[in-house]
């Protein structure tokens, strides 16, 4: 394995490491350093149990500390943010804990209710949230009946149908680019090896030039990012839904899907799911590789930087499919919605195929 692919292998894993971590930090109140408190026992070789100043490394300076007395070494504290949704309280006798209380604290933030906490993201994700719990029972058509597959695929379709404009747009950009090759190849070419200041500036000149030309926009290229919010949001509404429907109503959603639960988090269950996560992510991929292959062959002699790029994207493809087959295991709801959304990027990319060749076409009568 080379330097390269060792590199995005890291990068890759301290990406999803960070993501996925859930814990605590020193001074701050979290579910992980409340359970960390020891509640004294009578039960013989019980732990020591969390004393005042531990108390105070531990979570911080309290909210509420006036039920405390510090000559005593008796009373109750308190740790309260009303933005953050929580509220902890610990008891101490003779300067130990013997009592612990707490409301809002989460393993995770994948396990908090939709809509217990406020602000711009959290309201993203409650009405992505409403969404799905309405189109569950196709907005009232299926009575009291709630199903939650189908409020899945209805959100699922929805979200990538209005994403389709960027996508589309995307697809032009790659094609321009493809246009463009051949000549960018030639600047490249013309100026290898001339290293000096005034060449490598002639060279940039020519190029932004040419990008002009073909009407090629760095921001084109950086379009798709702006679905990634979306689809964070979405992510964590697969997550979190339906955890607590109280914010959405009383109903009670049913969330079985054929042989499992959409709620599941077995192994064995989740298996043929995730299989076919990957699978689906296998062929959308294969899929647009094939079709880049069939734009190119115009160009086929590629430089040896834009040989290493598709090599790395190629590793980082079999990554991703790796690991969302990993993830898929562990949650049911999300291996269906990856494959919702492989299947209609399946269906994205045969659209874009069948036109690519059309439009390349009128992008060449143009330029």
């Amino acid at each position: 394995m080379k330097k390269s692919k060792i590199l995005i292998f890291l990068i890759a894993i301290s990406f999803i490491f960070t993501l996925s971590a859930c814990g605590s930090k020193k001074g701050e109140a979290s579910f992980a350093n409340f359970e960390s408190i020891v509640v004294l026992s009578t039960e013989a070789g019980a732990s020591e149990a969390t004393t005042y100043n531990g108390l105070i490394t531990l979570m911080g300076v309290p909210t509420d500390s006036t039920n405390y007395s510090t000559v005593e070494e008796d009373g109750y504290l308190v740790w309260e943010d009303t933005e953050e949704g929580y509220y902890v309280k610990v008891v101490l006798e003779d300067n130990k804990v013997i009592e612990k209380e707490q409301t809002g604290l989460y393993r995770s933030v994948y396990e908090r209710p939709i809509g217990t906490k406020t602000g711009v993201w959290e309201w993203i994700i409650k009405m992505i949230g409403y969404f799905t719990y309405y189109a569950s029972n196709l907005f009232g058509l299926l009575g009291d009946h709630y199903f939650y597959w189908i409020g899945l695929l209805l959100m699922t379709l929805l979200i990538r149908t209005l994403g389709w404009p960027i996508y589309a747009k995307s697809n032009d950009m790659t094609l321009k680019m493809q246009l463009a090759q051949p000549e960018i190849n030639r600047i490249q070419e013309k100026y290898r090896g001339r290293t000096d200041q005034a060449s490598q500036q002639r060279m940039q000149l020519e190029t932004m030039e040419l990008y002009k030309k073909y009407k090629i926009n760095i921001f084109g290229c950086l379009m798709p990012l702006l679905q990634m919010p979306i689809f964070i949001a979405m992510y964590q509404v697969v997550q979190r839904f339906p955890l607590d429907t109280s914010v959405f109503g009383d109903a009670t959603v049913n969330t079985g899907f054929l042989w499992t639960d959409l709620m599941n988090k077995s192994l064995l269950p989740n298996l043929p799911l995730a299989l076919i996560v990957v699978v689906t992510m296998f062929l959308s991929n294969w899929l647009m590789q094939r079709r880049t292959k069939m734009n190119q062959k115009h160009n086929r002699n590629m430089d040896a930087k834009a040989q290493q790029s598709q090599k790395m994207m190629k590793f980082m493809m079999y990554f991703m499919m790796l690991m969302m087959g990993y993830i898929a295991i562990g949650n049911a709801g999300i291996a269906f919605y990856w494959i919702i959304g492989n299947c209609y990027q399946l269906f994205q990319s045969y659209i874009s195929q069948r036109g690519s060749l059309k439009r390349q076409e009128q992008l060449k009568s143009k330029f």
